[in-house]
Formats: structure tokens, C-alpha cells, sequence
């Protein structure tokens, strides 16, 4: 844990940033002409996911470690892949680019938010008071390290936009060295208790995929939105910004136990994906 807390930051600030410099204020144009699916991404994502992770949280009799880990999960914006991942999907990539914009730039809001409110009326254990006092100061956390570098990372690509598309690819493998290492050597300094606390979150967070894929899918139909928007809304709503979670996590718990639902996701989140991968391209062939 003391390492996410020392360098957890400045990770989450550089992936940001590297997030950003492939945005530019004339990617949002295509949406302002046509918001609906915007809308519908951002319904699934902001409302939708945290209902999901209320609605397991208080149903299902985890331990309470797991159930506010699964509600963090849920409320945590869209990962650093998503766009790369929509792009090969053949998806609409402005719509995600703008999807994760702007889940990323209200996070500082939304995720101390929805956490508040389901621990304010569940919990009221030694952790939990810590984040009820801290609410502040965790939004401001949030807001240096996701909101901010999001903000420079659009400015600078949209003032030096042929730099940024040189160093756009180097940034995006630098982001996912970043990633594995957040999350691998937070698991490898706990790594003796992981086993008991896979064996309480790992399966648990295979139901946030099952419940995320069904409302995406139901939502995209009900809208008769096109299939690249579907494709697109679908991985924006799947995909979670894991290392967030974990720096996140670390910031407003002194447990790991609480952030290891976050671990499993993010590591199990993947292998949902290449099934939806191989299943996407098996019906474009078609």
C-alpha cells in the first residue's frame, strides 16, 4: 500500500496526461451533432454501473471489504485501453475518446460521491468515518492527479498536436508499464494474503462484467443505436480504470482488503474482453 501512496500519483497523473494527448476539441464536434449515444454512455457509466454496484453491495452477503470494493469499481471511469481496444473493434473512437474524457474529468465528483453515499447509509466502521471526514480532501486528490492532467493533456495536444502524435505511442506503452506496475507490486507486497481475498472478490466481480454487458447491450437496443456505437458503449461501461482504483482505493482506505475487488476486476476485465473481441470479429465475418 505504501507504495501506491508514494508513486501511485504521479502514475495515475502521467496515464492521465498520455489519455489526453489523443483528444482534441474537434473530436467532440461529431458528438455535439449527435448526442445520443453520448448520453446513453454516459447513463450506463455514471448512474447505470453504480446502481449495478449498489444493487450486488446490498443483496448479495459479501464481506464488507468485497461489497466496497465492488461499489469503487463501479464508479471508477473508463480504462487507459478502451479507446485502442474500440478502435480494433472497428467502434466509433471519437465517442470513446469523449466517453472517457469526461468520466475522467467529473471523477474528482462522482467517485468520492457515489462512495459517500452508499457508505454514509451502510457502513459505519473505522474506515469508513475516515472517508466521511476526508471528503475534500479526496475529491481534491482526485482532481490533481485525474482531472487536471486530462485538461493539460488536451491543451497541450491542441497547441502542439503534431508533437503529440509522435509521442502519443511511446506515452500509451509507458502507460501500461505504469499500469502492470501500480497493480503488480501492490499485489506482490500483500502477495501472502491474496489468495483469501480472490477467494472472496475474484468470482464476485465476474457478476459486475454479466450485469454491465446485459445493461449496455439492453440500453444501446433500446436507443437503436448503430453497431458501432453499441461496440463502443459496451467496452466504455466494461472497461475500468484499475490503477485509478487501486491509487484511489489506497488515498481513502489504510486496507488492502478493500481495494482487492479492484485488483481481481482489473486483471479478469481482459479476459472478458478478448471473449467479446473474438465473438465481435466472428460476426463481422458473417
Amino acid at each position: 500500500m505504501e507504495f501506491v501512496k508514494l508513486v501511485g500519483p504521479a502514475g495515475i497523473f502521467f496515464i492521465m496526461f498520455s489519455i489526453a494527448l489523443s483528444i482534441k476539441p474537434a473530436a467532440f464536434m461529431s458528438i455535439i451533432k449527435n448526442p445520443l449515444s453520448f448520453y446513453v454512455g454516459i447513463i450506463a457509466q455514471v448512474i447505470g454501473l453504480p446502481l449495478i454496484g449498489f444493487t450486488l453491495a446490498l443483496t448479495i452477503p459479501f464481506p464488507p471489504e468485497v461489497k466496497i470494493g465492488i461499489v469503487l469499481i463501479t464508479c471508477l471511469p473508463g480504462a487507459v485501453t478502451s479507446n485502442y481496444i474500440c478502435k480494433k473493434l472497428n467502434g466509433n473512437v471519437p465517442l470513446s475518446i469523449s466517453l472517457t474524457a469526461i468520466t475522467s474529468l467529473i471523477a474528482f465528483v462522482t467517485i468520492p460521491f457515489i462512495l459517500k453515499i452508499y457508505l454514509l447509509f451502510v457502513f459505519e466502521d473505522y474506515s469508513t468515518e475516515i472517508f466521511n471526514e476526508n471528503l475534500v480532501r479526496a475529491s481534491l486528490n482526485i482532481f490533481i492527479i485525474v482531472t487536471i492532467p486530462v485538461i493539460a493533456g488536451v491543451i497541450f495536444n491542441t497547441i502542439f498536436e503534431n508533437f503529440s502524435k509522435k509521442i502519443d505511442p511511446l506515452f500509451d506503452k509507458i502507460s501500461t508499464i505504469l499500469f502492470i506496475l501500480i497493480v503488480g507490486i501492490a499485489v506482490y507486497q500483500d502477495f501472502e494474503e491474496i489468495p483469501e481475498y480472490l477467494k472472496f472478490a475474484g468470482i464476485k466481480t465476474v457478476l459486475i462484467f454479466v450485469f454491465a454487458f446485459v445493461m449496455a447491450t439492453l440500453l444501446a437496443k433500446l436507443f437503436k443505436l448503430n453497431k458501432r456505437d453499441q461496440i463502443t458503449i459496451t467496452v466504455e461501461t466494461v472497461l475500468q480504470n484499475g490503477a485509478m482504483g487501486f491509487v484511489i482505493g489506497a488515498f481513502i482506505f489504510d486496507d488492502i482488503k478493500y481495494i482487492m475487488p479492484v485488483a481481481a476486476y482489473a486483471l479478469l476485465q481482459y479476459i472478458f474482453i478478448l471473449i467479446y473481441f473474438s465473438y465481435i470479429k466472428k460476426v463481422n465475418k458473417n
